[in-house]
């Protein structure tokens, strides 16, 4: 999927309205304030990624080409408490090449919970973004839609 870069306002306002913990709310807070300030405003990308589409079994791909990370928000549904670990790819077609391609990992063990990953510098993704759920912190055992996480990532040029 191309990557449409746009002002960090269009960015914001969508990402708060993704965004439901009051924590999470003022990480996306502070982060938009610190990428005005340290960043000098660069455009970004908000990329919507769904319980849907990260359980299938190459991932989601977000972006297909050079980016870089830097915040991560997912949520899992409430009343799902089976294990889910959000891993994010850089790969522009799926999720092989684990070994060597994985940048981020990250467990939302009970139903209702969020993460927040905040990269101050960013993380270089050199051929692009994948999402995908696992019910492993290894990465073997695919999640079903029920359990995987839904949430979003901000990424501007590499």
């Amino acid at each position: 999927m191309a990557v449409t870069y746009e002002s960090q306002g269009k960015v914001r306002q969508r990402a708060r309205e993704a965004v439901r913990g009051t924590g999470a709310y003022f990480a996306l807070k502070a982060f938009f304030l610190y990428a005005a300030t340290r960043l000098k405003n660069p455009n970004m990308a908000f990329l919507a990624f769904d319980s849907a589409t990260i359980d299938d079994a190459g991932g989601q791909v977000l972006a297909d080409a050079a980016t870089t990370v830097y915040f991560v928000y997912a949520k899992k549904r409430s009343g799902v408490d089976t294990d889910a670990y959000l891993a994010l790819f850089d790969d522009a077609t799926d999720d092989a090449g684990a070994a060597t391609d994985a940048r981020l990992s990250v467990d939302l063990q009970s139903g209702g919970n969020e993460v927040v990953v905040w990269f101050p510098q960013g993380i270089d993704m050199a051929t692009g973004v994948v999402a995908k759920s696992y019910t492993d912190f290894d990465g073997t055992t695919d999640s079903s839609a029920g359990d995987a996480p839904d949430g979003f990532v901000i990424v501007a040029a590499a």
